[in-house]
């Protein structure tokens, strides 16, 4: 499943009290991230994401972001087991006058792969022998 947000981070918003946005997510494996932040936030914005008050991107410490110019594709396998099942994403901008966007794209595999019926499967049958048939 694929949960996505963009946000314009306002001008003068500073590193010491970063804007925050909760992104809602599912039970599963995140196993891909998506980002970009277009060219004209020249560095000036960058952000970081939390899983339950633990940082996930970038995984190093307290880094953030940054110069995602064009679309950005990582590659993660982050078990996401325990709710609420949120991220936690804070950026800062540091731009005087304008306020400069991110999008991330968060992609997360179900914890359990779910098998799609193909061609010629019999739903009525697979009911009944499910629930004992019924006429």
């Amino acid at each position: 499943m694929l949960f996505k947000i963009n946000r314009n981070v306002p001008a003068n918003t500073p590193m010491s009290s970063p804007d925050f946005q909760k992104l809602s997510i599912s039970k599963g494996t995140i196993i891909e991230w998506m980002l970009h932040m277009p060219e004209e936030c020249a560095d000036l914005m960058q952000l970081r994401v939390e899983y339950h008050n633990t940082q996930i991107l970038p995984f190093s410490g307290s880094t953030w972001i940054y110069g995602m110019f064009e679309p950005t594709v990582i590659k993660d396998n982050i078990l996401v087991d325990d709710g609420p099942y949120a991220l936690d994403i804070y950026a800062f901008n540091l731009d005087d006058s304008y306020s400069h966007e991110y999008n991330i794209h968060c992609n997360i595999e179900p914890k359990k792969a779910v098998k799609i019926a193909g061609p010629g499967y019999d739903f009525k049958a697979a009911w009944d022998r499910l629930f004992g048939g019924g006429g």
